[in-house]
């Protein structure tokens, strides 16, 4: 749940010093919200989605092997058919009845992409730009703080909570992540933490993981803002909210 970049790069090289035979990294945030070069992190595999930041339908995601590592003639589709063998490549290419629709669209979401100025560079440029700004917005109005510092944060950041809301474990968060669902029509990921900073009327425990896309204009952030202002003025505790 928390947000925060990774040095994945400088992880993989300690892990080599430590001699680490296989380096697997999943990276399911990172292509189009962040710019990747998977032969400059030195991985052996690395897997990532592009159905959270690059536009395409829930399903797809890619997966790169290091050719040079020898480990590609070794790794094999979990379902077995008659392709066995043939390179994983192959092997992945027609499982079952699976519905491969989804993967149809990748060319066309490069292309969309593309409709924007800077391109994907573009795109991260300004939901990191925008995601930070709104994060100190939601920050400053309910007195609390950002969970790490904007430098690493991509396009999602961590906003503490007041703790006046009393988030005191998981069933807490999901009372009130299904009050802004169901109430407010937000959707907002709550985690819940052990005591961190304070506010001025407690150790804030609860925080929320906002992100930004090119569809989301300032008014989404104002009345999550408002939102939870509202829940403060009315002394409304998350053992109060339904969890429905």
């Amino acid at each position: 749940m928390p947000s925060v970049l990774i040095p994945v790069k400088e992880l993989v090289k300690v892990c080599r010093e430590e001699g680490v035979d296989q380096v697997f990294v999943d990276a399911a945030h990172a292509i189009g919200s962040v710019e990747v070069d998977v032969q400059d992190i030195g991985a052996d595999f690395y897997v990532s989605n592009l159905h959270k930041w690059f536009f395409c339908p829930p399903s797809v995601a890619f997966l790169y092997c290091r050719k040079s590592s020898g480990l590609v003639s070794n790794t094999h589709h979990p379902v077995v058919t008659h392709e066995y063998g043939n390179g994983l490549p192959i092997e992945s290419a027609w499982v079952g009845n699976r519905d491969y629709s989804s993967q149809l669209v990748v060319p066309a979401a490069f292309e969309f992409v593309e409709r924007f100025e800077g391109g994907i560079r573009g795109i991260i440029k300004r939901n990191h730009e925008q995601v930070v700004k709104m994060g100190r917005m939601l920050a400053e109005s309910w007195g609390t703080n950002l969970g790490s510092p904007p430098e690493m944060c991509a396009s999602m950041i961590m906003v503490g909570l007041p703790s006046k809301l009393c988030i005191f474990g998981r069933e807490d968060a999901l009372r009130l992540r299904s009050y802004l669902q169901v109430n407010h029509g937000i959707e907002v990921p709550i985690h819940y933490g052990v005591d961190g900073p304070r506010d001025k009327d407690g150790s804030i425990t609860g925080y929320a993981r906002i992100s930004h896309q090119v569809y989301n204009t300032e008014d989404d952030y104002f009345r999550f803002r408002d939102a939870i202002n509202q829940l403060i003025e009315n002394n409304v505790t998350c053992k109060m909210l339904l969890l429905e």
